[in-house]
């Protein structure tokens, strides 16, 4: 019984390990995007919107997270952007997200 606690709490331990690198890539991305666009990154931060299960290029299961954050346009317009990730590849980041609803 107690090595089933142990590798619960092992299992656990890596789980948020992976979701703190990833996150830090996704800060890393956010704001190298809002540099190479001139825009001012809100808040510094970055949020899970969505995460799941999708297979890579090599056909393996890799945890798919969308963060999303907000920054500043220079005519003062708040809007929002995303960082996509597949496991610890960046899939790619979108500015200006509410222009796609359009």
């Amino acid at each position: 019984m107690e090595t089933l606690a142990f590798w619960i709490l092992a299992g656990l331990a890596w789980a948020w390990h992976a979701s703190m690198r990833a996150r830090e890539l996704a800060l890393d991305e956010a704001r190298y995007a809002c540099v190479a666009n001139a825009v001012r990154w809100l808040d510094d931060t970055v949020s899970l919107q969505s995460m799941g299960l999708q297979r890579d290029e090599q056909g393996r299961w890799r945890v798919r997270r969308i963060y999303g954050f907000r920054y500043l346009e220079a005519d003062h317009l708040i809007r929002e952007g995303v960082v996509m990730l597949l496991g610890r590849e960046v899939q790619g980041v979108l500015l200006d997200t509410s222009r796609l609803d359009s």
